[in-house]
């Protein structure tokens, strides 16, 4: 696996490929580490979201790869100022999760979760992938009309990072 870029703050763990009921299916975590900075950001009232887009392609010796799936996954956390907790919202689920403890609630929501990229089907026996994975963790209320006039500004709460897993099947 390939790392592309420094962890600042966002951090994959337990990466797993796997055929679940015949789909490309990611299995990973992501901790992050320097609070303080998060914190911050929500306590301004910001809502950020953990993007994570995950694809699959083709390697291949002499052409430029052929992306055979690609998904994006995006899980919200804000702080509910009322309530005085922080609130996140996971794809999928019923109900937000919400905890005073920014934290244990990180560890609990993104510390184990699952995305499905696309059908094992367009997998051929005996070809070699590659699996690319990007992690983001960026404000998500800031109007489109400003991050194109302001665009020399990243929103990101820190460093984007990226992973590469090679893999013959």
């Amino acid at each position: 696996m390939r790392h592309a870029h420094a962890a600042g703050g966002l951090e994959l763990g337990n990466l797993i490929l796997d055929n679940l009921a015949g789909n490309i299916t990611v299995r990973f975590g992501v901790r992050v580490d320097q609070l303080e900075e998060l914190e911050q950001v929500l306590a301004e009232g910001s809502t950020v979201g953990l993007v994570c887009e995950g694809g699959v392609s083709r390697r291949k010796s002499m052409w430029p790869d052929k992306t055979l799936a690609e998904e994006e996954w995006v899980s919200t956390l804000r702080r509910d100022v009322l309530a005085q907790d922080y609130v996140l919202d996971l794809p999928g689920a019923e109900k937000a999760l919400r905890s005073k403890d920014l934290a244990a609630l990180l560890k609990d929501g993104w510390g184990r979760l699952s995305m499905v990229i696309g059908p094992w089907a367009a997998l051929s026996p005996g070809g070699e992938y590659s699996l690319d994975l990007s992690i983001t963790l960026t404000r998500r209320d800031v109007p489109v009309w400003l991050r194109y006039v302001v665009f020399f500004k990243s929103w990101d709460v820190y460093q984007p990072v990226s992973y590469q897993l090679d893999f013959r099947y």
